[in-house]
């Protein structure tokens, strides 16, 4: 993997700035890639992605994202690459671009709030990227989610992510807890409740990952509120 790891160092090296993924994978051609490794694009992938943890611990954003975009456009099926990778984007890339001692003014300044929101919208931009082989994946819906809800503030469009994670009839059960905060959160108690509800009858006793006492819990407080405000 050196040769291989040496010229992606010569590709991105001198980039401070990469303007989309889409631009780093075509310099390597998938298709070409793809064919020469052959059985090998597990480990090749795999080996890139440990190889991206280097980068990653310089924080060096041009070759983060060159080894990111590399091990998906060599393997796209594991879906690590793919949740890992968006929130190394939404959630560490900011933060290297103002410096750890000013981590706070991405929230608290003009400037900071642009850059969160830019590489908020990059890491949903590498999402899009994998539905064509992640098609009913419930994690990525609720990625996205995330980080339009956490990063972005965009309610409607973290609820309309979690709808469409709930749609694939796989998703986890904490899912549908979040779901129901952000319903909460958007002032659709009445929807948060129906939903819950038609959740609870699901749910297995005894099981830990379930909460199901955690979920009687909210469906209790939501009917108190909804009564009290009629």
């Amino acid at each position: 993997m050196s040769p291989l790891d040496r010229s992606i160092t010569e590709q991105l090296g001198q980039r401070s700035e990469i303007e989309s993924l889409r631009d780093i994978e075509s310099q390597f051609g998938q298709g070409l890639t793809v064919a020469i490794l052959g059985g090998y694009r597990s480990v090749a992938a795999n080996l890139i992605w440990l190889s991206k943890n280097q980068d990653w611990e310089e924080r060096d954003i041009a070759g983060t994202l060159g080894k990111i975009a590399l091990a998906t456009s060599i393997d796209p099926r594991p879906e690590m690459f793919w949740l890992n990778g968006s929130r190394i984007l939404a959630n560490d890339m900011p933060t290297w671009v103002v410096g750890l001692a000013s981590a706070e003014q991405l929230e608290t300044t003009d400037r900071g709030r642009a850059i969160a929101k830019q590489y908020a919208e990059r890491a949903l931009a590498f999402l899009e990227e994998s539905r064509d082989y992640q098609r009913g994946n419930p994690k990525i819906h609720i990625e996205a989610g995330m980080i339009h809800w956490k990063k972005l503030g965009e309610l409607e469009a973290a609820a309309n992510s979690f709808k469409s994670a709930i749609e694939t009839g796989k998703t986890p059960y904490f899912a549908y807890r979040l779901y129901g905060d952000l319903l909460i959160e958007l002032g659709r108690k009445r929807e948060a409740l129906n939903l819950l509800e038609d959740h609870y009858e699901t749910l297995p006793d005894g099981s830990l990952e379930a909460m199901k006492p955690v979920v009687a819990d909210r469906i209790r407080l939501l009917k108190n509120e909804l009564k009290a405000a009629n």
